[in-house]
């Protein structure tokens, strides 16, 4: 019995490790100053050959949406919503029963952050994320991130 249930576990450990080892996206994350207290935070999404991305605005009953969650940060107020920048390709998808909302290649999300003071801060936050291509769904994904306003 023991030797069964370190069989599986190795097994498991092997199956999580190759996931995320063929992981089709990679993540960049930045912030581009726009006045002494106002930045754009950037979270780029690039994609390995057809692999897509899903839009925050997927319907339910769709594949995962993208979501992204900042820390509470008490120098900071956010200014709107975060925005998607890319070409957003829109179809009927069979395996869902819905039309969803996709990036292809690369997108960048934007979120407006203004100061409250002018001080070096960091916007932290999460990603969550799903990519599919024609055959296969990866299963959703968090990526962390940490962005220095200076």
């Amino acid at each position: 019995m023991k030797k069964l249930i370190f069989s599986l576990g190795v097994l498991l450990t092997g199956v999580v490790i190759s996931a995320k080892a063929q992981s089709p996206v990679s993540w960049s994350f930045s912030a581009i100053k726009l006045d002494a207290k106002t930045y754009e935070v950037r979270l780029v999404a690039t994609l390995e050959g057809d692999w897509h991305i899903y839009s925050q605005s997927t319907p339910d009953g769709g594949p995962v949406p993208t979501s992204i969650n900042f820390s509470k940060n008490p120098l900071v107020e956010f200014d709107g919503k975060t925005t998607e920048v890319g070409k957003m390709e829109e179809h009927f998808e069979p395996l869902f029963g819905v039309k969803v909302k996709q990036y292809s290649s690369k997108v960048m999300f934007v979120q407006k952050i203004k100061l409250k003071a002018a001080v070096k801060t960091a916007v932290n936050g999460a990603v969550e994320f799903m990519v599919c291509n024609d055959e296969q769904c990866m299963p959703p994904a968090k990526q962390t991130f940490s962005v220095s306003l200076n």
